[in-house]
């Protein structure tokens, strides 16, 4: 006769059964062999006696046991049946001795189907235990394009290193993501120790995220990876259980919603300020921000304009700020100088590279009254800011430029790396080329791809003007900055595109300064990134024009640049046709703020590709890891 035990777990199957019922979904235990007609034609491989997670046990290998149980396993058949005696004996045995012979399972798709020991399951699962011990055959799909078994491959994969069976994921990239993650990715098999550890790190991990309760809709696993690439798995093995529940509670905006649409804010004036501070000036405060950069202003042209930009927004607000710059990040302990910052009163953080972004993300986790932000583009991470601007509209103009200096049409562009921005500054200069010369074409080459031969191939495609690098050092002797004319043997600058960091940081300041920052804060409460993104009319961008250019070139290019300034004038203005002849742009249609930020093909009078990670050098790939249109 059947105990208290069964008659609970056999209540649990009925009210399982009547709810899935009235949603129109099978009450009982799922088959594979009714899922996998040609179960029986797959490949099977004995993987041996495992530990196995009870969550990821989803059904039955044949019918024949199905109807005995609900669909999470409760025990289904009548209390007074000869079923339920034995499974009161089995729950008293478990609760006496422990269940000790494993069961026999199936794996498909990193699910397990039951195929001897339904009912050991089922005692197991009543009792809430979370493993159990079970001898497997693997069941192994052919290939397919079918999403599904492109993920199981990829879990294949991550297997053959870790031996780690308990991590379920569905998206396509997540498996690959996480071994790199875990340091894995040089193929080396982890031993014993190795696997008890991470085992370790994960319990404690969904303890703290069931006990906290921040996960949203993400599942257990997406949320440890989701934690793992913004604070890192060395992080994750030095916390305790109370500290990785303070580090849930700061990142739990990121956990809501993995890529929510940014807030874009392309424009000072879209940001709105509080009632009361429209109403009552705000008192006098002063603000200490410091500004992390991963290289010095000796050697780096942009560590070199965004110090220029600090020390402009130190002459522009006076006393009202107070700042510091710290370089060569890379080259020490970036999260103990970010500590020694807190701990000396600085209330932002300005880090100036996306190289920097898993260092600012620990910081914004860690110091949750901290203003973090990371000079980069199409990142979703609301826990912190982003910020860069508009160069395309300033590319567009000097485009204009080109094309009506050019001799014979043919435009050189060089590019530094194909991170998110590139390709539409590209694709705005090539399209103000072609608005005064239709026949131009632009010659694209990258500075980041060895033995690119950027001088011979400029050469070869007879290229009479040159789009190079806009920024400078002082210690530099080189001559070509900007655009450029290549004739007569020596360049002749005619032009270049001017980031305006002092502009931009003055304005974000002034936010916090004004009160308007904080009327922006619920939007990372909705996992939204808050990207602020300037350009021409913010005084974020904008062109040097030399005083050698025509002055009908002048004249175009002064009212050209007004009209984007007042949105008369927008560079992507359809029709426009990619490499492969598509049509991105239609007649009469402007591409949207969005599309531009996401912008990852090339307009058709460009001659060059957006070259793959693994053609970059290597300090390139680090880069674009992080933020590269091809990272993928």
């Amino acid at each position: 006769m059947a105990d208290t035990s069964y008659q609970l777990a056999h209540k649990l199957a009925l009210k399982e059964a009547r709810a899935r019922t009235a949603r129109h979904e099978d009450p009982c235990l799922p088959a594979l062999e009714q899922l996998l007609p040609h179960l029986n034609s797959l490949n099977e491989t004995d993987l041996g006696v495992l530990t196995i997670d009870l969550d990821q046990v989803a059904g039955t290998r044949t019918a024949a046991r199905r109807d005995a149980f609900s669909a999470s396993f409760y025990p289904l058949l009548d209390p007074g049946s000869e079923f339920a005696a034995k499974w009161s004996a089995l729950a008293a045995a478990h609760l006496r001795e422990g269940i000790q012979e494993p069961i026999l399972a199936v794996e498909y798709l990193n699910r397990f189907y039951v195929v001897e020991g339904h009912k050991r399951v089922s005692v197991l699962r009543f009792y809430g235990a979370g493993t159990v011990e079970a001898r497997v055959s693997r069941l192994i799909p052919e290939r397919s394009d079918a999403p599904e078994v492109r993920v199981y491959y990829e879990f294949l994969d991550f297997y053959r290193v870790t031996r780690v069976n308990y991590i379920l994921f569905d998206q396509l990239g997540s498996y690959p993501a996480l071994l790199e993650l875990l340091g894995g990715e040089d193929g080396k098999v982890w031993d014993d120790e190795r696997r008890r550890d991470f085992f370790a790190d994960v319990t404690r991990f969904r303890r703290a995220l069931r006990e906290t309760e921040v996960g949203g809709e993400l599942s257990r696993d997406e949320a440890l990876l989701r934690y793992l690439q913004i604070l890192g798995y060395e992080h994750l093995q030095q916390r305790s259980p109370a500290e990785l529940k303070a580090d849930l509670a700061a990142i739990a905006p990121e956990l809501r919603e993995e890529g929510a649409d940014p807030v874009l804010m392309t424009s000072p004036e879209l940001q709105p300020r509080s009632v009361i501070s429209r109403i009552i000036r705000p008192p006098q405060r002063s603000l200490k921000a410091a500004f992390l950069h991963d290289k010095n202003p000796d050697s780096s042209f942009w560590t070199y304009g965004h110090e220029q930009g600090r020390l402009a927004v130190e002459e522009m607000l006076g006393d009202r700020v107070d700042t510091l710059s710290c370089f060569d990040m890379l080259q020490e302990d970036v999260g103990k100088r970010i500590k020694d910052l807190v701990e000396e009163g600085f209330d932002m953080l300005f880090t100036t590279t996306p190289k920097l972004l898993p260092a600012a993300l620990a910081a914004a986790a860690d110091y949750p009254g901290l203003k973090v932000l990371n000079c980069s583009l199409n990142v979703s991470h609301p826990i912190l800011r982003v910020y860069y601007a508009r160069m395309y509209e300033a590319k567009f103009l000097t485009g204009v430029i080109a094309g009506s200096l050019s001799v014979n049409g043919s435009i050189g562009y060089v590019c530094n790396y194909p991170v998110y921005s590139a390709p539409a500054s590209i694709n705005a200069f090539a399209l103000g080329a072609r608005m005064v010369n239709p026949r131009s074409r632009v010659v694209l080459r990258w500075s980041t791809v060895p033995d690119s031969r950027i001088a011979e191939s400029f050469s070869e495609n007879r290229v009479t003007a040159v789009s190079g690098q806009d920024s400078f050092v002082p210690a530099s002797q080189r001559q070509e900055l900007g655009l450029f004319l290549t004739q007569d043997g020596q360049p002749q600058n005619v032009a270049y595109s001017r980031w305006n960091w002092g502009s931009t940081y003055k304005k974000i300041i002034g936010s916090v300064l004004d009160g308007s920052w904080d009327t922006l804060s619920g939007a990372a409460e909705a996992g939204q990134t808050i990207n602020y993104w300037w350009g021409l009319a913010s005084g974020a961008v904008d062109v040097v024009l030399g005083d050698a250019l025509p002055a009908q070139t002048l004249s175009l290019v002064r009212f050209l640049r007004q009209s984007i300034i007042d949105g008369s004038l927008h560079p992507f203005d359809g029709p426009v046709y990619d490499q492969a002849g598509a049509l991105r742009i239609a007649d009469g249609e402007v591409l949207s703020p969005e599309q531009i930020l996401r912008m990852n093909w090339l307009v058709d009078s460009v001659e060059g590709s957006i070259p793959r990670i693994e053609e970059l050098t290597p300090e390139a790939q680090e880069l674009v890891r992080i933020q590269g249109v091809m990272r993928e």
